[in-house]
């Protein structure tokens, strides 16, 4: 009799011991959805350049985000996230693509005020980057007029290129995040990004320029994702 439950006893005890460490572990999860804020994006605004191809609100005031974060405490996760802004259209001959990229190194903690209920706190530094970009056989032209609409002058570009510049920053948040399953959850965030970006230097084949002027220093910032934890 005693040889008869030795194995179910080793079996649930395993179990156990297995369950036990893997709710222990700390957990990954992966967020994907979109963001809302308001920008004043000064001469990349065809209100403010003529050079700018027509902006649609989703250009303006929407955000691509995704990210991924490691739950390395029982109440603390790391990770990094990034929110996307894009603009296209045209300028002369060329295609336009502006993008916006807002980098975050995310530190998160939570708590649970009820079942399936959480709260959290994010602070992110951010390492940004804007991206302007013309694509066509007639490039050369377009890109002077670009240029030239920013003050630069006497710039010769001769091939297809991204004009490009690198900033830092700082997003600070709350969230309230509602969870459907364990591994599946909704959550919305809001909060500020602060930037200290500068129209200077701008770089373009090597070269230095001028670029944009945006008033992009403190934004209010709103997020709502699906996330996904295993």
């Amino acid at each position: 009799m005693i040889q008869r439950y030795q194995f179910p006893t080793r079996l649930i005890l395993w179990v156990f011991c297995l369950t036990v460490t893997v709710t222990a572990q700390p957990k990954w999860s992966f967020h994907l959805g979109g963001g809302f804020y308001s920008p004043t994006l000064g001469t990349l605004d065809p209100d403010s350049n003529s050079v700018i191809p027509s902006l649609s609100t989703f250009s303006k005031n929407m955000l691509i985000d995704w990210g991924v974060k490691y739950q390395f405490y029982p109440n603390a996760r790391i990770g990094y996230a990034r929110s996307n802004s894009y603009h296209t259209g045209k300028i002369g001959d060329s295609d336009y693509v502006r993008t916006i990229s807002y980098r975050m190194f995310t530190f998160e903690t939570f708590y649970y005020p009820r079942k399936r209920m959480e709260i959290n706190f994010t602070l992110a530094p951010m390492y940004n980057k804007g991206i302007l970009k013309l694509t066509s056989e007639s490039v050369a032209a377009d890109w002077n007029t670009l240029l030239d609409s920013y003050g630069n002058s006497s710039v010769n570009i001769s091939t297809e290129g991204e004009m490009t510049k690198r900033w830092f920053g700082l997003a600070s948040m709350v969230g309230f995040r509602y969870y459907i399953f364990p591994w599946l959850a909704v959550d919305g965030k809001a909060g500020f990004i602060q930037n200290s970006y500068s129209e200077k230097k701008w770089k373009l084949e090597n070269e230095k320029l001028d670029g944009p002027t945006m008033n992009i220093k403190k934004l209010p910032v709103f997020n709502i994702h699906l996330v996904l934890g295993w």
